[in-house]
């Protein structure tokens, strides 16, 4: 499913959609915003700026910013550069092999979900998240 580091790419990016005003934020600061190891969400930002949603300046005054207004980056984007892109395809008891074909117990019930939630994270943007109640994306109805 979403890895730490997804959870985190996506926690340091809604900080930065909150504070960006296009400044730049140093990432030791930034991970103790969120509560994530400097070195770790290092590599996490190293790689959306290698995927054009951050920019980065190196030394005095430097750090990271979003690389486009928050309106215009998407969750799913964001997790799909950290956690590739079959980051909702896997199984969600862990199992190897988990298809049509070869159904893992909870399968029936996930494919939906999983749906359902690739929809959500593709249609909320950073924006989204800074102002919920804008947000119509957000599911009235939990899958099952």
């Amino acid at each position: 499913m979403i890895s730490l580091s997804g959870r985190q790419a996506l926690a340091a990016m809604q900080v930065l959609a909150q504070q960006n005003h296009g400044r730049f934020v140093p990432v030791r600061r930034l991970s103790r915003m969120i509560g994530a190891s400097p070195h770790t969400l290092a590599r996490i930002m190293l790689r959306l700026t290698a995927a054009g949603l951050t920019d980065a300046l190196r030394g005095p005054g430097g750090g990271v910013r979003l690389a486009r207004p928050a309106h215009e980056i998407t969750l799913f984007e964001i997790l799909q550069e950290i956690d590739g892109p079959e980051v909702l395809n896997r199984c969600i008891l862990g199992l190897g092999v988990c298809n049509e074909a070869r159904p893992c117990p909870l399968h029936a019930i996930w494919f939906p979900c999983r749906q359902q939630l690739r929809q959500m994270l593709a249609e909320t943007t950073l924006a989204d998240l800074i102002h919920p109640s804008n947000n119509p994306n957000q599911p009235e109805v939990p899958c099952a």
